[in-house]
């Protein structure tokens, strides 16, 4: 029997994977996670549908004894840029296929880099196959695949403010605004500040026009490498309600998005950025009025909208200038991100992924076909538009 290990199994994303490989394979499922309380709950839930096992990141040694053995590894572990080059190592050393859903932009440099150690161990690690990182990688493939140039590609997105992932994904996003972010200007990687160069974007109903700022993402560091002759690589997004966005430029403007480490006593410390979570938490109960306002628009207009993305690709198509817009809405963030790191993981299971190293999406599967079994979920909607015509896929 085949077998599939989920690390980080018992959070939020890894839950979703668990679920989703439970409706789509009949492999042995382990799910392998640090929390005790985490393993009970879904040992609880799903029964002998699943194992579970303890498992430890940090433990270089255990954790490639953990992984020998399966076909498969996906790992949910956050944060990336702590320790999804970790984990990558260890499948390395346990001679196991992998995919993530890294979408730390310094931890894709980290991973890439070990490309050469995963041929030579005959391994195939597939990272950032979520829904961005991972669906707008291929979606920007599948644009350029239908021009002769490509020239630019500008990736956009908004997500709900209302997150499943909590302080996650808070760190996060201060992780990818409060700092250097890389971007791709005129064929070379440069560095420019997050929450800068705004614009306004027009994203499919319920959201509408939307300003996002530059973000660091995993696509302006992967695209290029993948996508021959391509000059711009850049990527923007919001939080919406907007008034969230207005929140997290003051906590940034203020000093609050800096790692820089804060003293509560002469004992006691945190990062301002964790201390800059830890208020925004507390904010519903202590500034009710502040938060009435983002609650009802998030429950009510972006109720229905979890994420949104437009991907914009230009280039030349025989002797025309050609713009390929495409706009994706996701559902549920959970279900979005998993659904894609399912699919890549049952691609490598079944043998349809023949190369081995560590490859960003666009690298290793074929998006055409990956979106041709995208579609049959109802959760993923894509509209595509050209200069001469346009084409709508449900």
């Amino acid at each position: 029997m085949k077998k599939i290990i989920v690390l980080g199994g018992a959070g939020t994303m890894g839950y979703e994977v668990v679920k989703l490989l439970l409706e789509r394979t009949s492999a042995e499922i382990t799910v392998a996670d640090a929390s005790v309380k985490g393993l009970k709950r879904v040992e609880a839930e799903m029964g002998n549908k699943i194992k579970i096992a303890s498992a430890d990141v940090n433990d270089r040694e255990s954790l490639v004894k953990l992984l020998k053995g399966a076909d498969v590894v996906i790992s949910t572990v956050g944060p990336f840029y702590k320790y999804a080059a970790g984990v990558i190592k260890a499948a390395i050393d346990a001679g196991v296929n992998l995919v993530d859903i890294d979408d730390d932009f310094d931890a894709t440099k980290d991973c890439l880099a070990l490309d050469e150690d995963a041929r030579k161990a005959g391994v195939a690690a597939i990272i950032g196959m979520g829904a961005s990182p991972g669906v707008t990688n291929l979606t920007a493939k599948l644009g350029a695949s239908r021009m002769d140039r490509t020239d630019d590609i500008r990736l956009y997105w908004g997500e709900s403010a209302i997150d499943p992932t909590g302080s996650a994904a808070m760190m996060h996003w201060f992780h990818i605004t409060a700092e250097k972010v890389p971007v791709f200007v005129d064929g070379k990687w440069v560095e420019k500040q997050g929450f800068t160069e705004p614009e306004v974007i027009e994203f499919l109903p319920p959201i509408g026009k939307l300003e996002v700022v530059l973000t660091g993402h995993p696509e302006p560091v992967s695209l290029p490498r993948y996508i021959k002759g391509v000059k711009n690589v850049s990527i923007k997004g919001a939080l919406y309600p907007p008034k969230m966005m207005e929140l997290y430029r003051w906590l940034i403007d203020t000093g609050f998005g800096s790692m820089d480490e804060f003293m509560v006593n002469d004992s006691v410390s945190m990062p301002f950025r964790q201390l800059a979570v830890r208020i925004i938490r507390s904010m519903p109960r202590f500034a009710p009025e502040y938060f009435k306002d983002i609650l009802e628009d998030a429950l009510g207009k972006y109720e229905a909208c979890a994420g949104t993305f437009k991907i914009v690709v230009k280039g030349q198509k025989g002797n025309k200038q050609v713009t390929r817009t495409y706009d994706l809405m996701a559902n549920n963030v959970a279900h979005s991100t998993a659904l894609p790191a399912v699919m890549a993981a049952l691609a490598l299971m079944d043998g349809k992924v023949k190369a081995a190293g560590v490859m960003a999406p666009e690298g290793a599967l074929d998006a055409a076909m990956f979106f041709e079994v995208l579609s049959k979920d109802a959760r993923v909607r894509e509209t595509v538009t050209e200069s001469a015509d346009s084409i709508n896929v449900k």
